[in-house]
């Protein structure tokens, strides 16, 4: 027989327990209501995260195949530019292992490649580096003295500089020293433009895209336009997009005049910036090496609300039938056999990932 203490005790506790039932189920309540805009907001972050770190994807696949990484580090390996001869000239690239492409490797006897620097570019005005390295040069920050940002978008966060003072190209060896092509010592930025529209067709629940593509008679690939900036900071994209733009437009149109400026301004003031890249192209050194700004422009008649601006038509401004067949620009339906080059192709398909678009 239990005793009357024993019994208050569990009379005591059966009741707190009720109480706590109660606020569980009231909270619960409460947390079923609001778990639908949760999941929402959850997703939407989660969408921004895989746009935001695009990084890893562009590059992975712009090095050649994705998955394929330097050891002991989640850097991918850099490919195109370790290939065969240098464009434009006869200098043979010095052939390494892809294990012993990490500067943390020594390689004091062994790796010793070639130099070269394109001695006909000028270096009278601040747009291209002198070729001798001094103390005026500002790496990993803003450079002053030159006017150009030399901060690096990859995943260090930096780059070293060497003994001798010169960058050393973030994802490691490329078998060519100097500047090459290129005009600046470490970073040379780019500015990619994804100009996507849709055709209002609709295939396996997607809807179908074309994109303002590159395609010269040369040149069996599509490419994106790009043109080079002096940074990855919106500022510095808007300024140099709105005449490259403009010139497009010209171009397409067969225009010598400013008509529709505005407009073309428009569109650069509502882009899209997606992500910064390193592009692995043959023109990279070991000592100077290009990087990307992605930025997207988006019309769709099917989702206004993922249109970039639904005040401009971007049919009317770029007609599909150009007025000048010697513009190099066209309108593409980007499909998986198109020739495209693989970074950019990588690009394409992680935002019509992103819009939910046919690919």
């Amino acid at each position: 027989m239990k005793s009357s203490n024993q019994f208050k005790i569990n009379i005591f506790d059966k009741f707190q327990f009720c109480q706590q039932f109660l606020k569980f189920q009231s909270t619960k309540k409460i947390i079923k209501r609001w778990q639908p805009k949760l999941t929402s907001q959850e997703k939407f972050l989660f969408d921004q995260e895989e746009i935001l770190s695009a990084y890893q994807h562009i590059i992975a696949n712009s090095c050649g195949k994705s998955g394929h990484r330097q050891q002991n580090s989640l850097l991918p390996i850099h490919r195109f530019c370790r290939e065969g001869i240098y464009p434009k000239t006869s200098i043979q690239r010095q052939q390494i292992a892809d294990d012993q492409i990490p500067w943390t490797i020594n390689l004091p006897k062994f790796y010793n490649p070639p130099h070269y620097t394109n001695s006909s570019l000028p270096n009278t005005t601040n747009e291209i580096d002198p070729e001798v390295i001094s103390s005026r040069f500002m790496w990993n920050t803003f450079d002053t003295n030159y006017n150009i940002d030399r901060r690096t978008a990859n995943p260090v966060g930096s780059y070293v500089i060497d003994t001798k003072g010169y960058p050393l190209n973030p994802l490691g060896r490329t078998g060519l020293c100097g500047r090459g092509e290129l005009k600046r010592w470490a970073v040379n930025y780019q500015t990619h433009l994804v100009i996507m529209c849709s055709t209002n067709e609709i295939k396996s629940g997607k809807e179908i895209f074309q994109y303002i593509m590159k395609k010269t008679k040369n040149d069996d690939y599509y490419r994106l336009p790009s043109t080079s900036t002096t940074g990855a900071n919106m500022s510095a994209i808007e300024k140099t997009l709105k005449p490259f733009l403009l010139n497009i437009y010209q171009a397409w149109n067969n225009l010598d005049s400013n008509r529709n400026e505005m407009k073309i301004n428009e569109i650069i003031e509502h882009l899209t910036f997606v992500s910064t890249a390193y592009v692995d192209d043959r023109k990279n050194t070991d000592n100077a090496w290009l990087e990307t700004s992605i930025c997207c422009y988006i019309q769709t008649d099917l989702n206004k609300n993922i249109s970039s601006n639904p005040a401009i038509d971007l049919n009317r401004l770029f007609p599909v039938l150009s007025s000048n067949e010697k513009t190099s620009y066209t309108w593409h339906q980007i499909a998986r056999t198109s020739k495209v080059l693989e970074s950019e192709r990588d690009v394409i398909r992680l935002i019509a990932k992103r819009y939910n678009a046919y690919w």
